[in-house]
């Protein structure tokens, strides 16, 4: 399995989104055979950005975007570096529906609490991408 990080295509102008939220959007999916996304979160501008898998037959590489070259609108993750994110993410998700079914309003609160900085490490870890 291979890992990346990358942004929405815009169905109308079909460039990456790597700087807006347009309403016609898709993954690339075209692009990239297999494409399975399981991260859907924001970048630190709050553009929506994912993390997918792909199989191992399908070619990834990095892609710049044209008017940042800094900025890459598909990156080739390892597998630790996916998992930065979704462990994290995982485990928020997992405490946030504990707290859900939780009558203790303290224990609630606990809760919620840890999901919150489980998701502040995922979200951070997405950003140091």
């Amino acid at each position: 399995m291979k890992y990346l990080k990358h942004y929405w295509i815009s169905v109308v102008g079909g460039g990456y989104c790597c700087h807006e939220n347009p309403v016609e959007k898709r993954h690339p999916e075209a692009e990239f055979p297999g494409l399975d996304v399981r991260i859907w979160m924001h970048d630190a501008n709050g553009v929506d950005v994912c993390l997918s898998q792909v199989p191992d037959t399908t070619t990834v590489n990095d892609i710049f975007d044209v008017h940042d070259a800094t900025l890459k609108c598909v990156q080739v993750l390892t597998e630790d570096e996916f998992n930065s994110v979704a462990t994290p993410l995982g485990e928020s998700q997992s405490l946030s529906q504990q707290a859900n079914q939780e009558d203790d309003e303290t224990l609630k609160a606990d809760l919620e609490a840890q999901a919150t900085a489980k998701f502040e490490e995922a979200k951070t870890a997405l950003h140091a991408l």
